[in-house]
């Protein structure tokens, strides 16, 4: 069943968040953290896609994601400086895999790259064994908060995006791109980035499984936010077959 999630994410070190871990939990590459003087090299086997993008004018040396997670973090002088935006995006479990990737790729370009931006992105297959038709295939991307010049990342901050506005245009951009590739294979699905209440949809929406929940659910086991999603999805078909029912009698 078609789902819509899109989340963004501040990356800062006031929160101790390491870029360097970051991207190796994306990845899987084991990453130098040149701040901490710390690898990290936590390995992964889900990881369907990962690249990265950068503008035209961007350093050759750039396309190597050592060199770019180091200069990253040298580019931020303050302690509690915020090193990258994560986004976090939902994908649809109807298209193959290279539509997936079109889709992460447009929404990097369209949003991203054209504002002179880079981007490290990684696709998770979200694979449950079990039960395809609950996969999760998911997009990690990291977006540089500083835009790329000839001779590296600029050393002033890029603040458009500081404005709270863009949180709708992402969240459309990401619903249009998908509605899109879905029309593109002739399929009758659409996405919303609107809220239920704005949809008039009357249900609770579907609670996002923590990646521990989702592992335990992918095992088998049963999770408190698995069982209130399942009930939720109970109760809407059973109102679906109850206004079904209703239509039949007329």
């Amino acid at each position: 069943m078609a789902n819509y999630h899109f989340e963004v994410n501040n990356i800062g070190r006031r929160k101790h968040k390491s870029l360097a871990k970051l991207v190796n939990y994306i990845t899987g590459y084991s990453i130098y953290d040149s701040r901490n003087k710390k690898t990290y090299n936590a390995e992964r086997s889900d990881v369907l896609y990962h690249g990265i993008f950068l503008p035209d004018n961007a350093p050759k040396e750039f396309m190597d994601i050592q060199k770019l997670c180091t200069k990253i973090d040298e580019a931020e002088h303050r302690v509690d400086a915020r090193t990258a935006r994560e986004f976090i995006g939902s994908l649809p479990n109807e298209l193959c895999e290279d539509d997936i990737e079109k889709i992460v790729l447009d929404f990097i370009s369209k949003n991203f790259i054209s504002c002179g931006l880079a981007a490290i992105a990684a696709i998770h297959n979200g694979r449950n064994e079990t039960d395809p038709a609950k996969n999760n295939p998911h997009v990690h991307i990291l977006v540089t908060t500083r835009r790329v010049t000839p001779d590296g990342l600029s050393k002033e901050k890029f603040r458009d995006f500081d404005r709270f506005e863009y949180i709708d245009i992402w969240r459309e951009s990401w619903a249009e791109i998908q509605n899109q590739a879905y029309r593109n294979r002739g399929l009758d699905i659409e996405i919303s980035c609107k809220s239920l209440d704005e949809q008039g949809i009357e249900r609770k929406p579907i609670k996002r499984l923590s990646l521990t929940d989702w592992q335990r659910e992918k095992r088998g086991e049963r999770t408190v936010d698995g069982d209130i999603n399942r009930a939720i999805k109970e109760r809407s078909r059973r109102e679906e077959q109850r206004e079904q029912d209703i239509e039949l009698s007329r």
